[in-house]
């Protein structure tokens, strides 16, 4: 496969300006080898010398309203989108009696009007930078792959505001910038089409190459939409980037931009997406049939143009110790008693759920007269998107509490929502250690694990915790043999990454499974139901 690679590598004409260029491997340096110092340098296909400072200008309203507020307000509001609440798993502890326990603290965002930001929608939305790095290998010529990805770009194309701006950048064995950063508007719409229906599949894969390319347009640019993404797609395999991914995602969170996985079909690496999606903090999405993809890309755009809130520092001050925070988000820890976790951004309609476990020692002091005593407070701090102003919020704090009795009654039952968010982080961690299992040919062990799992779930009754059951079902029936695997896999990495984020790009089920599932429900908000729904009638 690598050779076959560096073949058609070497049968392309070489680059053109804007393009970069991967080079053929020669094998390990003989024993004894030193590399010297000055070959320490960039790989051969890094952008650093590229200019992309050619983006199109914002329009004139959006130029002025970024020049005159380059940053938020220093004036602070405590009125913003964002609701933090809390929630404790026993609502009562025994005095005198150390023990741990599991809080909830979560962080939600009211659900826009099915039509607020819908392409329909006649309401501005907050505008775009987008940039879409699409795979154009040899693979993508089968099985009218290029066709389909053609048809979702230009959904995006023809979906797009006049003040959003969209870029286009292939890869094969070498990366190319077809279309800068343009305004979509009308002459914007035409060139980005143009460009658009002119990709063909030929040549290798280096998924490194792309990213650092698209990257490359939004790290560059003299004007920046606040609202910015790079959409990844890829058929293919890729076993050089691998050791890339830390530092193109590490460019693109200080960008400010989100980073977006595809994976077309059984054959194309999910492993690597699905890190690049970890580390980025996005759900990885696999696609299972070509034909949906417009569908998935337009779930992302959709929910992107509902984004309510960026950089959002939730602040967590314990009078327990704070044991452990379950999140796949940034923790930066304050000691034994505080932590700070940073969120990239909330769309409209999602929550975002921290579970803590707290450790109460028998004298936690601070008990009130009414027997309730302070376990957290919990705070945020964050940049409100709903105006053109992007107005910095800071939260009053809210806290968590708990009544210390002398004797807990035995039949008081855990709180529902903490339930449900123990279970959903244990199914996530579950999911990824039987697809572990899975990959290393362990498949009773990885059935196991699942259907322990399943035991534990299926004991109660809630809607989450039936979702969570479904989805523990559909895996121990992908992970039977070595041959039910390989077609399961990626479905399988992409269920506990979008369990993990709380984040969904669309609703469409798989042909090959053997349930119904309910889990993708739960993440997808309505603006994104509205673009999908869309993308399906056109």
């Amino acid at each position: 496969m690598l050779q076959q690679q560096a073949t058609l590598a070497q049968a392309l004409p070489q680059p053109v300006e804007g393009a970069i260029r991967t080079r053929r491997s020669r094998g390990p340096p003989a024993q004894g080898w030193a590399m010297p110092a000055s070959m320490h340098r960039q790989p051969s296909w890094a952008s650093a010398d590229q200019s992309f400072n050619d983006d199109d200008e914002l329009d004139s309203s959006a130029s002025q309203q970024l020049s005159e507020q380059a940053e938020p307000d220093p004036d602070i509001s405590q009125e913003g989108p964002l609701v933090l609440s809390t929630r404790v798993e026993y609502s009562a502890l025994s005095t005198g009696q150390a023990q741990s326990i599991f809080g909830l603290v979560t962080v939600q965002a009211p659900d826009a009007a099915a039509t607020a930001s819908t392409p329909d929608a006649d309401e501005e939305r907050r505008p775009m930078d987008i940039v879409c790095v699409l795979d154009v290998s040899g693979s993508m010529g089968s099985n009218n792959k290029i066709g389909d990805l053609k048809e979702a770009v230009r959904f995006i194309i023809d979906e797009s505001q006049p003040q959003d701006r969209l870029s286009i950048v292939t890869f094969n064995s070498q990366a190319q910038r077809k279309l800068k950063l343009r305004r979509m508007d009308r002459q914007g719409k035409h060139e980005a089409t143009v460009e658009t229906m002119r990709l063909s599949a030929s040549g290798g894969t280096s998924i490194a190459a792309g990213l650092d390319m698209g990257l490359a347009v939004l790290e560059k640019r003299r004007q920046r939409n606040k609202v910015s993404a790079v959409l990844l797609l890829t058929d293919g395999q890729d076993h050089s980037s691998s050791a890339h991914l830390k530092t193109l995602t590490q460019r693109a969170a200080k960008a400010g931009c989100g980073l977006y996985a595809f994976g077309f079909g059984v054959d194309h690496d999910a492993d690597l997406l699905r890190e690049i999606s970890e580390q980025a903090r996005t759900p990885y999405t696999f696609i299972e049939n070509t034909a949906t993809v417009k569908a998935a890309f337009a779930g992302v755009v959709g929910g992107l143009s509902s984004i309510v809130a960026q950089r959002v520092e939730l602040t967590l001050d314990c009078q327990a110790t704070l044991k452990d925070v379950n999140t796949p988000f940034a923790v930066t820890r304050q000691g034994e008693n505080g932590a700070t976790v940073t969120i990239p951004d909330v769309f409209a309609g999602e929550r975002r759920d921290i579970l803590v476990e707290l450790s109460i020692p028998a004298d936690l002091p601070g008990t009130s007269e009414d027997g309730s005593t302070v376990l957290l407070q919990a705070s945020a701090r964050y940049q409100d998107l709903r105006s053109s102003r992007g107005v910095l919020v800071q939260t009053s704090a809210v806290q968590m509490t708990v009544q210390r009795v002398d004797e807990v009654q035995p039949e008081m039952e855990p709180d529902v929502e903490v339930s449900d968010q123990r279970d959903r982080v244990q199914v996530t961690r579950t999911l990824e250690q039987a697809a572990q299992c899975s990959d290393a040919g362990q498949f009773e062990q990885a059935q196991q694990l699942i259907r322990e799992q399943r035991s534990k779930v299926s004991k109660r009754q809630s809607v989450v915790a039936e979702a969570l059951s479904l989805e523990l079902e559909d895996a121990e029936d992908r992970m039977r043999s070595r041959s039910s695997w390989q077609v399961g896999a990626a479905e399988v990495k992409d269920a506990f990454q979008m369990h993990k984020m709380q984040r969904c790009t669309n609703t469409f089920a798989s042909a090959s499974s053997a349930v119904t599932k309910k889990s993708k429900a739960m993440y997808m908000n309505s603006t994104q139901a509205a673009w999908t729904s869309k993308s399906s009638r056109g």
